[in-house]
């Protein structure tokens, strides 16, 4: 991987408050399983928090390197300050911390609710950005969660494909990507990650060492996706994605662009799914 990035500097951004259970939500929830609780333990909320995220990265970055050879290109695509929507594709566990161990900011992402099952788990997920979303239906607390953070100036990354690829290739985009860009207007970043299947496919209990690259596409302003439909929207970023895995030689890319062409022809422009955020 390229040189190792400076220590994250803290910004001046308040951090978000967490996500409450509104009515609606929680009208949805089937009897006897209630929300999480969930406490904002993130970026912006101490001292502390930067330090187990710098410690955290400088020991992933040594791990994959030495285990997985990992190389990163364009990452000076990311916006250095400001709100951002990564999206990336979805190729294995390992995939979260692939994408921000080369990045000077620190990252947000959703994670699924059972996750969060309390004790030092739930709070490392806490401490590290995450914030739990509900599978099986839509999630509108979430949603407002990840647009509040956008708003607040934050790196947000999402994988819209709603689940692990099973064979390397990307999938349709999920719809609900298009709520997120429309309210929050922020740059959208495509992001591929390509050699993750290989290392840790979704069928294996345990990763394998294996080479992975990451690219970081050009910054979709938010005029260009400003006046474009949930299905126009899924199909740019789907579309953008595909191009990144033909950048990088992937030996997906081939079947990835057919898959693409041939969904579009079955008139399958965007993936609907009630768990549209899913990690």
């Amino acid at each position: 991987m390229d040189d190792t990035p400076p220590p994250i500097q803290e910004q001046s951004v308040p951090p978000p408050a967490a996500a409450p259970t509104d009515a609606a939500d929680t009208a949805r929830q089937p009897a006897g399983q209630p929300r999480v609780r969930y406490v904002y333990r993130g970026e912006d909320s101490g001292w502390l928090q930067i330090f187990l995220w710098t410690l955290g990265k400088v020991f992933l970055q040594f791990f994959s390197v030495l285990c997985f050879h990992v190389r990163v290109a364009g990452r000076e695509n990311v916006p250095a300050k400001g709100g951002a929507l990564l999206v990336t594709n979805h190729q294995s566990m390992l995939d979260p911390w692939m994408i921000g161990i080369a990045l000077h900011r620190q990252i947000h992402f959703m994670a699924r609710e059972s996750l969060f099952r309390g004790g030092f788990g739930q709070y490392a997920l806490e401490t590290t950005n995450a914030f739990p979303i509900r599978r099986g239906r839509a999630d509108s607390t979430a949603v407002r969660e990840a647009i509040r953070r956008l708003n607040c100036g934050y790196l947000l990354n999402l994988f819209p494909e709603a689940t692990r690829t099973s064979d390397g290739t990307i999938g349709p985009i999920a719809a609900g990507v298009a709520i997120i860009v429309h309210r929050a207007k922020v740059p959208v970043v495509p992001v591929v990650i390509d050699g993750a299947f290989e290392a840790w496919p979704r069928d294996r209990k345990f990763f394998r060492y294996s080479g992975i690259r990451v690219r970081y596409g050009k910054p979709i302003a938010y005029e260009e996706l400003a006046n474009l439909s949930a299905d126009e929207i899924s199909v740019r970023i789907r579309r953008e994605l595909v191009e990144l895995q033909k950048k990088l030689n992937s030996r997906h890319a081939a079947a990835s662009e057919a898959r693409f062409e041939a969904d579009l022809q079955a008139g399958k422009k965007r993936l609907v799914v009630a768990d549209e955020f899913s990690a």
